[in-house]
């Protein structure tokens, strides 16, 4: 992670914050010559993006990744900015922090709804266990959505993830089972 982060600062570095006086002559290009601006105004003000992503360390999305995301909210504010919205570092800063954190809390969300899941399946397996041995053969989905007190649309659908995540699990075995038997036929 050090040498990662080390590697971002030495990029930024190469572009060194620009003048105000140089700003304000770069946002008023216009015509052809802005996309030239913009990339400029975009390389010298990428330590804001920097700076947002060290703050962010640690929670949750990897450095490279929150950097790449306000990257994307910083062009985007520098495409988009007009005097009108206020001072120029003020309005970047806004955008590549509200960027970071939204990806952030999507990827919260993720965990969130992955821990669910997780929680979820674990419970209907549990159903399943006890349903049958007390049926003495495999329940059905309405028989598990009484137990579990769910609807039955949602024992379906985790049933149905479940079936392919096995599919998924056993054809990667299968996959590397046969890459081990080719290892042992070519010794």
């Amino acid at each position: 992670m050090a040498d990662e982060v080390g590697d971002y600062r030495a990029q930024v570095a190469l572009y060194p914050r620009l003048s105000n006086a140089e700003e304000r002559r770069l946002l008023s290009t216009h015509g052809a010559d802005r996309d030239a601006a913009n990339r400029v105004l975009i390389e010298h003000n990428l330590y804001l993006v920097l700076e947002a992503a060290l703050a962010r360390k640690g929670r949750g999305v990897p450095f490279d990744d929150l950097f790449q995301e306000g990257t994307v909210g910083l062009i985007s504010a520098v495409e988009h900015y007009k005097p009108v919205h206020g001072p120029f570092h003020a309005r970047l800063a806004h955008a590549i922090n509200a960027t970071m954190d939204d990806v952030l809390e999507q990827t919260e969300e993720a965990q969130r709804n992955d821990e669910a899941f997780v929680i979820a399946c674990r419970l209907l397996e549990s159903a399943q266990r006890l349903l049958m041995e007390r049926l003495g053969r495999p329940a059905t989905p309405a028989e598990l959505a009484k137990l579990l007190q769910w609807e039955e649309a949602r024992v379906n659908a985790i049933l149905a993830m479940l079936g392919v995540a096995r599919d998924v699990h056993d054809q990667e075995l299968l996959d590397y089972l046969d890459l081990q038997d080719l290892d042992v036929k070519e010794e």
